[in-house]
């Protein structure tokens, strides 16, 4: 079986899935299941450029004012608070968003991931089976490459699909899993409708899982069940899982002591950005290759409670 990874905002190393690869084949040697062969498709170095002379000038404005001002020198970092945050969290997530969704660039990177998608399949002709596991803006990217309806003639998203729903390949699509995703946003922007994956399955004549995880912290992530019901989508297996813990010790802290919001802030960043490395999203990645994740309706929801933060009573 192969896996094949799809990585969001923010990320500038193909590396992205190494604990995820990891945990996962740990897990499923534990069972006696032979592990899958994964790749880390990348994307993230095609427009670096862009935020970077961003921030450039954005250093170089400040600058300019300390300079003018002289009783401002040597508190730039105070005149514009954050500047790191600003530039590794929203700058570049929101950088990245923007671009994909500019129509030509948006293009590219669905062609760049194409050529890697094709490299792929074709050094293991001996596996027929693969599942597809993306985050963040990579959902989205996925959404467009399988699903999306109005993508001209000529986009890279349909070459993709041959893979699944042409009479000459034999490729089966196990499974999908998107972490931390923002695609029930996305429909204000575009048209994401889910009954394009049952023509999809119509198809391409095989069945299909979906896994849309979402941390509790991640206020980038949303549940997309009953949007799939309103959609009247029903030909393949969906289940939204929620995990249900904190991001990390100070968001932890802070809910404690009744900081909400400062519980907030100091979690959702590694909320979305811990999907890779998280024990749980490994485990359900491990039961959906080995055949074990069955769900029990076709529309559900589950969580998973790991709550070992938490005073044991």
């Amino acid at each position: 079986m192969l896996v094949f990874l799809i990585h969001g905002v923010a990320t500038q190393d193909a590396g992205y899935g190494d604990q995820f690869k990891k945990k996962v084949k740990e897990n499923l040697s534990k069972k006696n299941v032979d592990s899958p062969i994964f790749y880390s498709s990348f994307w993230g170095h095609a427009f670096k450029s862009k935020t970077d002379e961003l921030f450039n000038w954005v250093r170089a404005d400040v600058k300019n004012l300390s300079d003018k001002c002289k009783e401002l020198k040597g508190s730039e970092w105070d005149i514009y608070r954050h500047q790191g945050a600003r530039e590794d969290f929203i700058a570049k997530f929101f950088g990245d968003f923007l671009t994909y969704l500019n129509s030509n660039t948006g293009a590219s990177i669905r062609e760049e991931i194409l050529i890697q998608f094709q490299k792929f399949i074709k050094s293991h002709p001996e596996d027929k089976e693969i599942a597809i596991v993306s985050h963040s803006l990579g959902t989205l990217v996925l959404w467009d490459l399988l699903f999306a309806k109005d993508l001209p003639e000529n986009d890279p998203a349909h070459e993709f699909r041959k893979f699944f729903n042409s009479s000459s390949s034999s490729l089966k699509l196990r499974g999908l899993v998107t972490m931390g995703s923002p695609l029930l946003f996305m429909r204000l922007h575009q048209n994401i409708d889910f009954s394009a994956i049952d023509d999809f399955v119509e198809k391409s004549s095989k069945s299909l899982t979906w896994l849309n995880i979402i941390h509790a912290s991640d206020l980038i992530a949303y549940p997309l069940g009953n949007a799939i019901k309103h959609d009247k989508a029903d030909k393949f297996l969906f289940t939204d899982q929620f995990l249900w813990m904190h991001a990390n010790g100070a968001e932890s802290g802070a809910l404690r002591f009744g900081q909400p919001h400062a519980g907030m802030a100091l979690g959702m960043a590694d909320a979305h950005a811990g999907y890779w490395s998280n024990d749980v999203v490994a485990d359900l990645m491990a039961l959906l290759v080995s055949g074990d994740y069955v769900p029990t309706k076709r529309v559900h929801t589950g969580w998973q409670s790991y709550r070992d933060d938490l005073p044991k009573k």
